[in-house]
């Protein structure tokens, strides 16, 4: 969610972090802000709103300073307002703090600091006090950080800077934190792609990791785990892999990056996968755990796994609780995250006991991947679009592979991705991308949509209407296509419209629904690999055996996609949401 990035060293830190800030604009923000030294004192610069307008508002760039913290806020703990965005700093003003999660004793601690000044709503501003607090006692730095770090409960990564020290010290917990090592100085910020332009080692962090970094070193100190071990690694990213490009959005970008993401899928190994297989094959039950997009994989995977007659159950990470009772030890665990970070999944880690657990994931260096016995990494890439496109799309693939190989279908399943690999090009053709566009523009105008589809449809239908909800504000609404009569029928009117999402296996049922509600005079577009009368768009997809969902999927990405822009909204950074959830 928060975005949080530092720099000290020989160069001038503020152009560094201005750019850096900017490739983290994908987390979701509300608010930016900074502080810097500044002729031996800490100077702040924040406000609500845009990167780029604060950035001017403020003449920041004209800055120059060898350290600096900058963060972008996604309101949890207080209201949208200058006020309340990071850097938040103590009483002496010395002392900044910038932070990403809740910190869940805020309201006990601040009552503690009754003797110091507070001047916003959020939870962040007890830090500041409490490290002045510590460093008034006589503690160094990163002993204050120390102290305030076993002080307060919750998910809560931190990063202070302090006016008479070079080092900067930070503490992660729950939200992600990476050091980024360069020739000349060293980052520390919430994912890679930030200083990706100038350094290519890292070192990721652990929860529990007290860290100081200065120009030319850094240090870790676990305060949980006195057993882990950190390396310095070489991410195999580009400065390309983190920007658009050619393209008008991230999101396009990354809906276009698939077929090239599938082929790659396709010559690669999977190793992995037949290992996870074999936990699944013998697992009593198996439990398919995600959040949002990764929910919809893990209800996609549950269908395919029972459908090859493996017992399976798909959990949202905030119901897990409720199977504590039924969970034995012989359950294995799917774990399905884009971030590896979502927190709702991770607070439910404990639930899972000393289960085998597997996990589909685009971070290999997160929190969750850290959790698992067994990492299938979807090797998507950044996706910085806040909407999820390719992840969940590789997730899915990668989901059916597992089922497919636990069910001893291996053949069927890479003969199938072969045929994906092929036909995929021939789906993305001028003629569809022209029908797209005349469904986005009937659909433009909508305040309501209904998706529409039967089994596997079904749940490519919950997603479409989700990404439709994210990126353009219209309401969407997924509905079983066999449940359509039993009352959301009377929604029905001439002004109507259903996007119908119909394969092969439920193509006769689904038209025979589909035509109830032309007999109503609702209008509909269907995506399916065969016309019928029943539609009044017609958008075509390519068969590829169990992976034909991917075509539909594709094809309701680039729709919800031309809406949003026809809308003139931003794909990119929808109102309100964050790419990594991480808070409660």
């Amino acid at each position: 969610m928060c975005g949080i990035i530092g720099y000290t060293g020989d160069d001038d830190a503020i152009p560094y972090l201005i750019d850096g800030i900017k490739n983290l604009e994908y987390r979701g923000y509300d608010s930016f802000g900074c502080a810097f030294e500044l002729k031996g004192a800490i100077e702040v610069r924040k406000d609500a709103g845009k990167i780029e307008d604060v950035l001017s508002r403020y003449g920041i760039s004209q800055f120059s300073a060898p350290k600096a913290i900058f963060h972008t806020r996604w309101a949890t703990h207080g209201s949208v307002k200058k006020e309340n965005a990071h850097p938040l700093l103590d009483c002496t003003g010395m002392i900044a703090v910038v932070h990403n999660g809740i910190i869940e004793n805020w309201a006990e601690l601040k009552s503690s600091l009754g003797s110091h000044r507070f001047v916003s709503d959020t939870d962040t501003e007890v830090l500041a006090h409490m490290v002045e607090d510590e460093m008034r006692a006589g503690n160094s730095l990163s002993d204050a950080v120390k102290n305030v770090f076993g002080r307060i409960k919750g998910s809560s990564s931190f990063l202070v800077m302090n006016q008479r020290t070079e080092e900067l010290v930070a503490v992660k917990k729950g939200s992600p934190l990476v050091l980024g090592l360069g020739k000349h100085g060293t980052f520390i910020s919430s994912d890679v792609p930030s200083f990706i332009a100038y350094t290519n080692k890292v070192v990721y962090l652990y929860d529990g990791d007290l860290v100081s970094i200065w120009k030319n070193k850094y240090e870790i100190d676990n305060l949980l785990d006195k057993n882990v071990t950190h390396k310095v690694a070489k991410v195999n990213l580009t400065v390309k892999d983190a920007e658009k490009g050619s393209h008008s959005h991230f999101m396009i970008k990354e809906i276009m990056e698939q077929p090239g993401l599938i082929k790659k899928l396709t010559a690669g190994g999977f190793g992995e996968v037949e290992k996870a297989a074999g936990l699944v094959k013998n697992a009593r039950t198996t439990y398919l755990v995600g959040a949002g997009t990764s929910f919809h994989v893990a209800r996609l995977g549950t269908r395919i796994l029972r459908e090859f007659g493996i017992v399976s159950v798909p959990i949202q990470g905030q119901d897990i609780t409720t199977f504590g009772k039924v969970i034995k030890p012989d359950d294995v665990f799917v774990i399905i995250s884009q971030s590896g970070e979502t927190a709702d999944l991770i607070n439910a880690l404990p639930m899972m006991k000393n289960n085998k657990k597997i996990g589909i994931m685009n971070s290999e260096e997160s929190t969750l991947a850290k959790a698992v016995d067994i990492l299938i990494p979807i090797g998507a890439g950044p996706e910085k679009a806040v909407a999820a496109t390719k992840s969940f799309t590789l997730s899915s693939i990668y989901m059916c592979l597992l089922a497919a190989f636990a069910a001893g279908e291996k053949n069927k399943a890479l003969h199938d991705l072969n045929l994906l690999d092929i036909n995929l090009y021939n789906q993305l053709v001028p003629s569809v991308y022209s029908t797209i566009e005349k469904a986005a523009y009937r659909l433009k105008r909508m305040e309501s949509v209904y998706f529409l589809g039967r089994d596997y449809d079904f749940i490519i239908a919950l997603e479409a209407a989700l990404k439709l909800k994210e990126i353009s504000y219209i309401h969407a609404e997924a509905i079983d296509a066999a449940t359509f009569k039993h009352g959301p029928l009377a929604l029905v009117s001439d002004n109507t419209y259903l996007v119908a999402v119909v394969s092969d296996k439920s193509y006769d049922q689904t038209i025979y629904n589909l035509e109830e509600i032309k007999a109503r005079s609702g209008k509909i577009i269907g995506i399916s690999n065969r016309n019928a009368k029943a539609f009044d768009v017609f958008i075509r997809t390519q068969d590829a055996g169990m992976f034909s969902f991917v075509m539909q999927t594709i094809i309701l990405q680039l729709l919800a996609y031309r809406i949003s822009v026809l809308r003139g909204l931003d794909p990119d950074r929808p109102k309100n949401l964050a790419k990594s959830v991480t808070v409660k």
